[in-house]
This record gives structure tokens, C-alpha cells and sequence, in this order.
């Protein structure tokens, strides 16, 4: 088909009255079927993608945006108090799905003050009480060690391991001793109030 054959036929298909009624459907069919093979529309296979599929790309998506929005975010949260030092305070910081989702994490920060030490890593009920799993990275800035960690609504325990040898509870947060009978920091996560 020529390029001034494809203008005419898309001139004239502007210029028609629309095909309505009933029969709507089936005159648009009688007048597809009528095209010669190579120039009927082509059907494209549908793709299926799985509601869990769904799900993940939608919590990926929520993770990706929440964590681009860290530096934001990081300005408004602590600040110096009296003697100079930092505040010592574990947040919720941000929803990184929507509340309709039963799976819904919140991002939760993390925050160790301790200038001496040359590793920090977070230990706790959320990555199987192992210290290799949720390193601190220190903010040159502050000199605060920080973490930010997704976690389900509910209570949660947790510790710091300071240079692979101390076990350093959070200053900010209430204790717990579990039943090995091992001291902990308890962080209770819920919405944030609008």
C-alpha cells in the first residue's frame, strides 16, 4: 500500500460516521474479515503475569522508591542534643506499600552513635539473628552508624554487634530478655498516624 493510499483510507475512515447500535460489534467484524489476509490487524499474544508476580514488582517498585527517598528523608529525622552528641533513635521512617496489601513493610532506620567503633552490624528477629546479614554503614557527615531494614507491622527485637565482639543493646529503645535468656532492644512497628 502506498503512502497516499494509507492517507486516504485513514481520511475516509475519519470522515465516517461511526458504526454504533447492536450490530456495532459484528459490522466491525464483517468489515475486518473483508481486508485481504496481509492486511488485517494483527492479535498479540496476551501476557499473563501472576497476582504474586504482581505483588513483588509492586513491593520492588514501593522498596526502590522508599530507598531513593533515604536522603530526604534522613534530613529530618535526628539532630544534636545538648551535649553535642547525636540523637540515639530508631524510626519508622516510611510505607513502602500501600496499606490495602496485606504483606505491607515499613522502612525502619536503624541508628547506632558509637565513633570508636570500626564495624557496626544489626542483629535481630528479622535476618535470623545474624550479624552478616544487616551491616551499619557509617554517614561520614555524622560520624552515626545507620541501617534501614523493612520490616513487617508488630513487635520486633533486635541488638547491635560492635567489631564481631560486643553485643550493644539500643539506648532508645525498651529491653527484653529472650528465652535464651540474652538481653535485647524491642522496636514495635505500626502505620504511621497520617
Amino acid at each position: 500500500m502506498s503512502e497516499a493510499e494509507f492517507e486516504g483510507r485513514v481520511a475516509s475512515a475519519l470522515q465516517a460516521s461511526p458504526v454504533g447500535g447492536a450490530g456495532a460489534r459484528r459490522a466491525i467484524m464483517d468489515r475486518v474479515r473483508a481486508l485481504p489476509a496481509h492486511e488485517r490487524p494483527v492479535r498479540r499474544a496476551r501476557t499473563i503475569i501472576g497476582r504474586r508476580a504482581v505483588r513483588h514488582s509492586i513491593v520492588g517498585v514501593a522498596l526502590a522508591a522508599g530507598i531513593g527517598s533515604l536522603g530526604t528523608i534522613s534530613s529530618l529525622v535526628g539532630g544534636a542534643d545538648a551535649g553535642g552528641r547525636g540523637s540515639l533513635a530508631t524510626a519508622v521512617i516510611g510505607d513502602t506499600v500501600s496499606a490495602t496489601l496485606h504483606d505491607t513493610l515499613r522502612l525502619v532506620r536503624l541508628i547506632f552513635d558509637d565513633t570508636a567503633a570500626r564495624r557496626v552490624a544489626a542483629v535481630g528477629d528479622f535476618n535470623a539473628w545474624r550479624a552478616d546479614r544487616t551491616p551499619l554503614v557509617r554517614d561520614p557527615a555524622t560520624r552515626r552508624w545507620t541501617a534501614t531494614v523493612a520490616l513487617r507491622d508488630g513487635e520486633h527485637r533486635y541488638a547491635f554487634v560492635v567489631d564481631n565482639t560486643r553485643w550493644v543493646l539500643d539506648p532508645a529503645a525498651p529491653h527484653g530478655r529472650g528465652a535464651d535468656g540474652r538481653l535485647h532492644s524491642l522496636l514495635h512497628v505500626a502505620a504511621l498516624p497520617n
